[in-house]
Formats: structure tokens, C-alpha cells, sequence
């Protein structure tokens, strides 16, 4: 194939794409604080270079990365989109390449904001609830730290956000955007964070009742907001995330695929009894 880049094919091109192939990768991202060593689009970088990576690895095709969706930071540069502005946009793109003919969608997030990941998640099965034609569609929602043990071990050692990982990816792929320049919270904040790193977030509510929904803002004493240790950042371990990923998640991904494309022709599905047990793991 000439490219894997969607934006740079013709018509034509995609045309002859679907003959052969139906399996299609969305990334998707936003503009977000990341401490005064990353850059804001720090996450667009991480979905942009691991799925061009992985569409050479399945010989697949990428879409235009989406780049906004919910980040819950409240410093300069963040564009927030609601969780539900962003899930509906992403179940649209998917109608509107499924009515072109594609069945496989691979969805790889640069951005682990918990509400948006879990909002868009039960968003798709509605989705696909709903709408009958999308029943022969696979849609995975692939984060690159799912398939990295590297990436998971130093969630462990309280390494999450524009950290050790993050910086590390950048050097790898990107070295010239990343400053020298590292500057942390005060200490206690910075600590906090690394403890709890929703601890940014300020809940507060009029009442005890549980029914009540809490009003949510940014925490005034959150100036900086790295959460993590980027001071070990290095590019090697960044080349060891990204082949970790392009390793386990290559295969998993690719045999999700054939599994699909095999229960399409069969007709066969795998049927979940258990919905408390179904809805854990989709959580």
C-alpha cells in the first residue's frame, strides 16, 4: 500500500482499500497540560506516531486523529470537551465509515482520561445496541499502556501523568519538542498527586446525601499538574514502551480481527450470561 495515512489517499484509493481490507484505526487526543517540559499536545503525539506504528504493523489504514475530547484540567492550553460531546462524535465517524464498508475499528486513545475512556466505552455498546447496523462491527478501544508492561509497572510506582512514561515516549519520537526545563508542584501537592492523581480535582457538595452531584472544579493549589517522577525519563525506555505495544498489541489486535472476520462468515457469536461480571470489565 502506498500509505497508511487516510488523509493523503484518494477516493480511489480507498475505494480499492475496502476490497481487500475493512479494518480502519481512529486515535484520538487533545490539547492538555503537561507540566512546562511537555508540550500541550503531548497526548496527540502519543496516539498520532504508536497508531502510524501499528497500521504498518496490520498493513491498515489510520483516520484523522480526533483531538479533542475531556481532560478536567483546568490550566491554560486545556481544551475540554464534554465527555458526551466526544463519545457522540466518535460513534458518528464510526457510522459514517461503517456505511462506507468498514467493520473494524480500532481505537487507540493518546489520552487516559478516565471519564472519557468510560463514557465512550458504554457510549459504543449503546451504540451498537441501537443501531442494527453496526452489528458486524468489532470496535476495541486499545490503550497504549494495556499492552505495555513497562507502562503498567510504572502506573505501580506512581508514574501517571506528563511523567517518567510520557516524557520518555516524547524523547523517543519527539526529542526537540521536550524542554529541559522541569518544574513540580510544591512538594506536598506534588506528592498528593502522585498518591491520588484525581487528587487535582475539588468535590464539594451542599449536602451528605449520595444523590446529590457534587460540583467539580480544579484544585487552586494545582499550578503545575505532573504527577510522577519526569525527571527518570529517558528514550530508551520510550523505544521499550513502543515495542512492547507494537509486540502484544499487534497480535492481540490482529487475531481480535480474524476472530471477527471469522464470526462475521459463521455467523457464530460468543454470548455473555453474566452482566454484573460483563459490566466490571467493560468498566
Amino acid at each position: 500500500m502506498k500509505n497508511h495515512q487516510m488523509r493523503l489517499m484518494t477516493v480511489e484509493e480507498v475505494q480499492n482499500y475496502l476490497k481487500t481490507n475493512k479494518t480502519i484505526i481512529i486515535p484520538y487526543a487533545l490539547c492538555e497540560q503537561h507540566g512546562y517540559h511537555l508540550p500541550l499536545d503531548t497526548d496527540i503525539r502519543n496516539a498520532e506516531f504508536i497508531s502510524a506504528a501499528l497500521a504498518e504493523k496490520l498493513d491498515c489504514i489510520v483516520a484523522p486523529v480526533l483531538n479533542y475530547t475531556f481532560s478536567g484540567g483546568m490550566l491554560p492550553g486545556t481544551i475540554n470537551v464534554k465527555p458526551n460531546t466526544f463519545s457522540n462524535l466518535v460513534g458518528e465517524i464510526i457510522e459514517s465509515l461503517t456505511l462506507q464498508g468498514f467493520r473494524n475499528f480500532i481505537i487507540i486513545p493518546g489520552h487516559g482520561g478516565s471519564e472519557s475512556m468510560l463514557h465512550l466505552k458504554e457510549s459504543l455498546r449503546i451504540q451498537k445496541w441501537l443501531n442494527p447496523a453496526l452489528a458486524d462491527d468489532l470496535i476495541m478501544l486499545c490503550p497504549i499502556w494495556d499492552y505495555s508492561p513497562t507502562w503498567l509497572e510504572l502506573f505501580n510506582t506512581r508514574d501517571y501523568h506528563a511523567a517518567e512514561a510520557e516524557t520518555s515516549l516524547l524523547l523517543h519520537w519527539s526529542p526537540e519538542v521536550v524542554r529541559p526545563k522541569i518544574v513540580m508542584d510544591e512538594p506536598d501537592v506534588a506528592e498528593r498527586l502522585r498518591n491520588d492523581p484525581d487528587s487535582y480535582q475539588k468535590r464539594v457538595s451542599f449536602t451528605e446525601c449520595k444523590q446529590e452531584v457534587m460540583q467539580t472544579s480544579q484544585r487552586d493549589d494545582v499550578k503545575i499538574g505532573v504527577m510522577g517522577y519526569p525527571e527518570r525519563a529517558n528514550a530508551e525506555l520510550g523505544a521499550k514502551i513502543e515495542a512492547e505495544f507494537l509486540e502484544y498489541g499487534t497480535a492481540e489486535i490482529a487475531k481480535a480481527i480474524r476472530d471477527a472476520e471469522e464470526a462475521r462468515k459463521s455467523g457464530k457469536r460468543i454470548e455473555h450470561e453474566d452482566n454484573d461480571k460483563l459490566k466490571i470489565l467493560a468498566l
